[in-house]
């Protein structure tokens, strides 16, 4: 596209040597311009793209879009913020790519990763490929994710992605938005045919500050939905009942709305709900249709999931069958109450629960499924929101028989301090506490203490495989070092 058409109707605030070129890409990120994209430098929270766009010429942009005024040879637009224009561009670029698309996005604290999967099965049998954004990652068919780095990408990567799934045939795509996209402009451009609202917890406060401005940032999304200007016709929000600050947020939504729980009231229901480590079973209620559920899924809060995965499959008029088919067609979600079996050893369960809210929840399931002990490892990530590590301390030790605190991503903070903050919730209890803060020999230590009947929860990191310490990234995999754990003992005791 040339880009004349591309900079069409936008304001700039100056342009130089200006020519006509051919532009192939666009790219935010300077690390990733190619050959003929245009750059356009976005500010972050952390990072001014504007530092790096000499970077990007070097690299072969074809042309700058930029805040600031460089020397270079290359065409340049100026303008006054690029956060505000850069969507517009990117829309154009890829012929709008949501516009072709179902678009469903789902906000909340906990509960995305697993609603989104859900729904992702749903869809596809009946619309077929379906693309799926998130925690974990991106893709098109069940199985085949690929990672990056943010629950919702860069807005570059996201239109791009889109774009992809566009190409790949898909007619719908379900995607995480986090708070953070929201606030810094990640969904820009996007009309959502759903919104999909899981739950509201205590979550980065590090970064919105306040629990009301955390809870505004996930109603933005709602807004969307009838959004001023807004091509698409007005979407559906579809809600957890159950969870008193969504249902707040839903009573001041004027437009249509499905309520799911297991409140008597919702529309999309939940009734005789049972779950255990062999699955998760309830009848699914709408009207006089009743629909029973063999969830693959293992906890009371994967019900929940799945309602809004069912109320979000009937906003875009899914059937009860594709729905029951869709649901009990997910084996599992990485990360998500993982169970790790072996002969000798207990059973180990993998989760990334990493707020309050979550690590309760976990924990409170685990006790409920009879375990003579549930033995906890945990730690708290660094850098983020220090008011929640004494709250996790006190909620492990109320509800776990022996806890080991390790590291979660300390990042640049001191992992000394991290564990100094979790541990003042533990200080009036009596529950065996140790501290290890090498996190594969914190789960190592919890295998080898535990018993054959006992749970074993490995809570915070999920699916991912990495620990971040200081600025570098290291390896490791909670499901890796469980398995060796396991296989440890298993040697052990044929020894």
């Amino acid at each position: 596209m040339k880009l004349s058409e591309l900079i069409e109707g936008i304001e700039l605030r100056e342009s130089r040597n200006f020519s006509d070129r051919e532009i192939s890409g666009i790219s935010t990120d300077s690390r990733s311009v190619r050959e003929g994209d245009l750059y356009i430098a976005l500010r972050g929270i952390q990072v001014d793209g504007n530092d790096y766009a000499a970077g990007a010429a070097t690299a072969g942009a074809a042309a700058l879009l930029l805040e600031r005024e460089i020397e270079t040879e290359l065409p340049l637009l100026l303008v006054e913020d690029s956060s505000r224009i850069a969507w517009r561009i990117m829309r154009r670029f890829y012929n709008d790519p949501a516009s072709r698309l179902i678009l469903i996005g789902i906000t909340g604290t906990n509960g995305k990763t697993s609603t989104s999967f859900l729904l992702q099965s749903i869809l596809q049998r009946t619309l077929g490929p379906t693309g799926i954004i998130g925690t974990v990652g991106y893709g098109m068919e069940e199985g085949k994710i690929r990672p990056h780095m943010h629950t919702t990408p860069s807005l570059g990567a996201l239109y791009r992605i889109l774009a992809g799934f566009t190409a790949g045939s898909c007619r719908a795509a379900v995607m995480e938005v986090s708070s953070h996209a929201v606030v810094q402009g990640r969904i820009e451009g996007l009309e959502f045919d759903v919104a999909v609202f899981t739950n509201i917890t205590r979550d980065h406060l590090d970064y919105h500050g306040t629990m009301e401005e955390y809870v505004s940032a996930k109603e933005r999304l709602v807004l969307n939905l009838r959004q001023k200007g807004r091509r698409k016709k007005e979407g559906t929000l579809v809600y957890n009942r159950d969870d008193a600050r969504v249902a707040a947020i839903a009573e001041r939504f004027d437009g249509t709305a499905i309520s799911c729980g297991f409140d008597p009231a919702a529309r999309v229901r939940g009734e005789s709900l049972q779950a255990d480590l062999r699955g998760t079973r309830f009848t699914l209620v709408e009207g006089e249709q009743r629909v029973g559920i063999n969830l693959n899924l293992l906890g009371s809060f994967s019900a929940s999931n799945a309602l809004l995965a069912a109320g979000a499959a009937r906003a875009v008029g899914m059937d009860s069958a594709g729905i029951k088919a869709g649901l009990e067609g997910v084996r599992e979600v990485p990360g998500r109450f993982q169970v790790v079996t072996s002969s000798a050893g207990p059973t180990v369960i993998i989760d990334y629960a990493h707020t309050p809210d979550a690590l309760e929840r976990l924990l409170i399931f685990c006790r409920e499924l009879g375990a003579e002990r549930v033995i906890t490892v945990f730690g708290c990530g660094g850098d983020r929101d220090r008011g929640k590590r004494p709250m996790m301390g006190k909620l492990a030790v109320d509800l776990s028989d022996r806890v080991v605190i390790t590291n979660d991503n300390p990042r640049t903070e001191d992992p000394g301090t991290i564990i100094g903050d979790i541990l003042q919730g533990t200080v009036d209890s009596r529950t065996p506490v140790e501290v290890i803060q090498d996190r594969s020999r914190a789960i190592e230590k919890a295998v080898e203490i535990s018993r054959p009947h006992d749970l074993v929860v490995l809570a915070g990191k999920g699916h991912e495989d990495y620990q971040i310490l200081g600025e570098r990234r290291v390896h490791l995999s909670d499901l890796v070092e469980a398995r060796k754990a396991l296989k440890k003992m298993e040697v052990g005791h044929q020894g």
